[in-house]
């Protein structure tokens, strides 16, 4: 049987006639927010596959950074382009993390002992730091 098209289903309004205001965008539902995972007494980590919405690296802060780094002081940087290297950015921090916190369960484990605190040293991030480079 074919769709009745006088009657969409709910969600869904008709090409032509649409009740809703042409210049309106659509703005999906955000979802909600989460406070950030607290560590254990027990001595463990937060588990790294835990993906909670954190803050991001803000653009003035990140355009300032690629700025340094450009040889002539005249570059510019779309906000489109400073908007994809800042998600590669969170991405990069976001891996080292949970690489770091992997490699620290893993030494400790093998120490015979419980962790010795819930917090990252740089160590843990400079072990990770060769393979994380090379896999980026």
């Amino acid at each position: 049987m074919p769709p009745d098209r006088r009657n969409p289903p709910d969600g869904f309004a008709p090409a032509s006639g649409s009740s809703r205001p042409k210049n309106t965008k659509f703005k999906p539902p955000q979802p909600a927010r989460k406070s950030p995972p607290e560590a254990a007494d027990d001595g463990q980590l937060p588990d790294a596959s835990q993906s909670d919405p954190s803050p991001t690296i803000p653009p003035k802060l990140l355009s300032k950074i690629l700025h340094e780094q450009f040889e002539d002081e005249r570059t510019r940087i779309s906000k489109g382009a400073n908007a994809a290297v800042g998600r590669y950015m969170e991405i990069f921090v976001k891996e080292a993390l949970a690489r770091a916190v992997e490699e620290r369960k893993k030494g400790d484990s093998s120490a015979g002992g419980a962790m010795r605190d819930p917090f990252l040293e740089v160590e843990d991030l400079e072990k990770v730091a060769p393979k994380l480079l090379l896999d980026f």
